[in-house]
C-alpha cells in the first residue's frame, strides 16, 4: 500500500484556500473603507474586486507552480528507474 503523500496534500489544500481567503480579505477592506469614508457600497464593490483578481491569479500560480513541480518529480522518477 502506497504510504500518502503528505506534501502534495497540503499544497493541494491550500490552493483550495486562496481564492476565498482573498475574496475576504478583499471584502473586509472594502467594508472598512466603506464605513470609515461613508461611500457605501463603493469601496466594498472595488476591494471585493480586487480581492477577487487577486484570489484568481494566486489561484493559477499555485497550480501552476503544482503541475511544474509534479513535472519534475515524475521526471526524476523515470530517470531512477
Amino acid at each position: 500500500m502506497a504510504r500518502p503523500d503528505f506534501k502534495k496534500m497540503a499544497a493541494i489544500s491550500s490552493l483550495a484556500l486562496i481564492l476565498p481567503s482573498s475574496i475576504a480579505v478583499g471584502l473586509t477592506i472594502g467594508y472598512l473603507l466603506d464605513r470609515w469614508f461613508k461611500t457605501e457600497p463603493y469601496m466594498l464593490l472595488i476591494w471585493l474586486l480586487f480581492g477577487i483578481i487577486s484570489g484568481l491569479m494566486s489561484l493559477f500560480r499555485g497550480i501552476k507552480k503544482y503541475f511544474k513541480e509534479n513535472e519534475l518529480a515524475e521526471g526524476n522518477e523515470r530517470a531512477g528507474k
